[in-house]
Parts: C-alpha cells; structure tokens; sequence
C-alpha cells in the first residue's frame, strides 16, 4: 500500500484485518489498546487481539499479539470481543472464545505483554438455560460497590435481540441475574453485539450494537 493511502492519524495495525477496538485501559500511565485481528490475512477470520500502547492516544507503538486461539481450548476456533479491567492490582481480560461462543478470561503481570488464559476457562460455558440464543459474546466487565458485573450480548430467537447481565464476587464465578434490557425483533434486530454499561454525569448509559433482521 502507497503510503498516502494508510491514514497517518487513526490507529491501524501493521498489516492486514483488524475490526472491533477491545478493553481499552490505561495501566500505569500507558494507555493499551486491543482489537480484533487476522495476523495472516486481509479478511476476516482466525481472530487474535492485537495490542498497541499509547502515552497520548495519537502515537501508538505496536507490540505482540495478546491473546491467540489455542489449539484444544475453548477459544480454539477464534479470540473475539471483550474487555480489559484492573482485578486488584491484576490485569485481566475477558472475552468471548469460539466456538461455541462462550466467556472467557486471560490475564498478564505488569509489563502486559504475555498473557496467560486461566485454566477456569470458559468463566460461563453456556447461554441461560432456556434461552434459545442467537449469540453469547462480547462481555463487558464493571466494578461496583463489592461486586462485579458482566452484561453479554445475545437474543432470543424468533424474538429479538437483548443484553444478558451476570454478577461475580471474583470474576471467575458468575451468577445469571436476568435479561437487563430486552428489544423486538421487528425494531432492533435478531441480536445485540458488543455491549457497554457506562455511568456518566450521574446517568446510567447502555450501549450496544443491533446486528439486522435474519
């Protein structure tokens, strides 16, 4: 590629296939971008993190791939969406393996460079109970008062899309609380990707993305 056709502001890996940015987190005054990522080709497919660093969120530096399907795992068939977050002093992220599509968790020492998944994977190794789900991916992950939340994007078949919410005392063991938000089929689509449960100037904020009508 001619070097006036790479943009020179907006972040892009080196080569080939990147999409959703994940678990954006500043650890000790560094800010770490992850995102989605073919290493081997220009397409979509075999998706890894990639992870770049950042003093200013203009110049990025880029470093080794974080997290990589593993051969046997869950996560043998892909590394998708998820997020990063600080677990005492521990940083841990969570994201979906494929397939099936289940949660799952990784985490690093100080220097967030090598990665290691934990040997509790899949955290939650299946959709509710009952729940015909049209997808199970993209956790995102929040601390409030003693406990941590998780909402996971899905849908009911034939219904419409909606955001999961579960709740763990150590990120490793989740209780299911219910549905947190729930759309029609005829409105908003099949089912809801890439969730965030933001707090913002005292106002509770739920963003996700809609994926069109089957």
């Amino acid at each position: 590629m001619e070097l006036r056709h790479r943009p020179q502001y907006h972040f892009l890996p080196v080569a080939n296939w990147m999409n959703d940015p994940n678990g954006l987190i500043q650890w000790k005054g560094v800010y770490h971008l992850f995102y989605q990522h073919n290493p081997a080709g220009a397409a979509w497919g075999d998706i890894h993190w990639g992870h770049a660093a950042s003093r200013d969120l203009v110049h990025w530096t880029h470093l080794p791939i974080a997290l990589a399907p593993g051969p046997q795992g869950p996560d043998k068939d892909g590394v998708w969406s998820g997020c990063a977050v600080n677990h005492d002093g521990v940083p841990t992220l969570v994201y979906t393996g494929v397939s099936p599509q289940v949660q799952c968790l990784a985490t690093s020492d100080d220097e967030m460079i090598l990665w290691n998944k934990s040997s509790a994977n899949p955290i939650i190794a299946a959709p509710p109970e009952g729940l015909d789900a049209t997808g199970f991916r993209d956790p995102y992950v929040w601390r409030e008062d003693d406990k941590w939340y998780m909402v996971i994007g899905s849908g009911a078949r034939n219904v419409g899309g909606m955001i999961l919410l579960y709740c763990s005392p150590d990120l490793y063991r989740w209780e299911y609380l219910g549905p947190l938000f729930e759309g029609r089929l005829s409105e908003t689509g099949h089912n809801w990707e890439c969730p965030n449960y933001v707090s913002l100037h005292g106002h509770r904020l739920l963003i996700f993305s809609p994926e069109p009508f089957l």
